[in-house]
């Protein structure tokens, strides 16, 4: 087992030299004071594909390999099942933070994770990365006490707007499909981590978010649906393949009760939902709503997202490559609100536009609805 361990973890070190694992949990202040900041240079393992399911287990081969990384002390939720569903999300505070009532875990964040986004995309729709207001009565709600339902429903051709489940590092999950039923993963929509931002300039996953593994371990789940049930990822908590798993890629185990599994292939994540939801012009209600400060963007054919960086003074640079040209879309949020943009193009000649909040336009994120023309860079 030592050598099997020491394969794998030779592997990672190997495959991940250009791109270093962190060195201290995320958000966790206790180990780290540095940490209580988002650190947008972190990045998964670069063997995480969501189309490699052996690479996925490598990257969980190496969590389990290191004890204690999923043992977060939850704080300030009041009862048993608060603190357990709150424990997940504990590994990112405090950027992600939880409160509880009797029936509810509140969950707040600004919608942006600590790894790198948007790199790989090929199918873009000229949506950036902006903080999100997750936060007071627009906070997700998770149930506490999920209440089975008595007709399941699939997420196949349903749900395609708006969130279908929660990463516990409190960026939004949605349909595997986007809202013109294509699923995302297979049309180039998706960055490396399986997100992209929808219309609101809102990042948000399509797929289960495994790479937070190799921050939570196995013991802890990755997500939770909006009917209240756990998701996990590909392994029980115990390193056990699910067995028997519905069509919703759920089942129920003695240790765990119903609980869902990320895959990597459809639905990649709950493929419905066995608990009871509302559903809503097409999507699960109540849940937040994003923020739009500029009109949606049309598709760029033929660009493909390159790079991206974020910086603590609120400064963003997103580069994609077009028609043999680099070009680039710089942004800074001021602290009144507003965004200024900066599009340069291949030769350096740059243009800006200033973009304010829209109040009383909220936004329900998936931005994959087509748009004519070539947009705006």
């Amino acid at each position: 087992m030592k050598s099997v361990l020491a394969a794998a973890i030779l592997f990672l070190a190997v495959c991940g030299a250009t791109q270093r694992a962190p060195a201290h949990l995320i958000g966790d202040a206790r180990h780290d004071p540095a940490a209580s900041k988002y650190d947008f240079t972190i990045q998964p393992p670069t063997t995480i594909r969501i189309r490699s399911p052996d690479a996925a287990r490598r990257v969980i081969v190496l969590a389990a390999a290191s004890p204690g990384q999923a043992q977060p002390a939850p704080a300030g939720n009041s009862t048993p099942a608060a603190n357990r569903v709150a424990a997940a999300f504990a590994p990112f505070a405090p950027k992600v933070k939880t409160h509880a009532d009797a029936q509810f875990l509140y969950v707040e964040s600004d919608g942006l994770p600590a790894h790198n986004l948007m790199v790989g995309i090929t199918a873009w729709q000229q949506q950036v990365p902006l903080p999100q207001p997750y936060t007071g009565d627009n906070a997700w709600r998770i149930p506490l006490a999920p209440v089975p339902s008595k007709t399941p429903v699939s997420i196949r051709g349903r749900f395609l707007r708006g969130a279908i489940a929660l990463a516990v590092n409190g960026i939004p999950i949605f349909n595997p499909q986007n809202n013109r039923g294509e699923i995302s993963q297979e049309i180039g929509e998706l960055d490396q981590w399986g997100g992209h931002c929808g219309r609101a300039d809102d990042y948000h996953y399509h797929a289960a978010p495994l790479h937070l593994q190799r921050v939570l371990g196995q013991t802890l789940p990755i997500a939770y649906a909006l009917d209240g049930y756990a998701i996990y990822g590909l392994t029980e908590p115990d390193g056990s393949a699910p067995a028997k798993l519905d069509a919703f890629n759920g089942h129920e185990t003695p240790a765990l009760g119903y609980h869902y599994h990320g895959s990597t292939k459809y639905p990649y994540i709950n493929g419905g939902f066995h608990g009871e939801v509302v559903e809503r012009d097409g999507q699960v209600d109540p849940q937040p709503h994003a923020q739009p400060m500029r009109e949606a963007g049309a598709p760029l054919r033929g660009a493909r997202i390159t790079g991206f960086t974020a910086k603590e003074n609120k400064t963003f640079s997103l580069k994609y490559e077009i028609g043999g040209e680099t070009r680039y879309v710089n942004y800074v949020l001021s602290d009144n609100g507003t965004v200024k943009f900066e599009f340069v193009d291949g030769k350096g000649q740059a243009r800006t536009e200033t973009y304010s909040p829209r109040p009383g336009r909220p936004g329900a994120g998936g931005g994959e609805r087509p748009r004519r023309g070539q947009g705006r860079p």
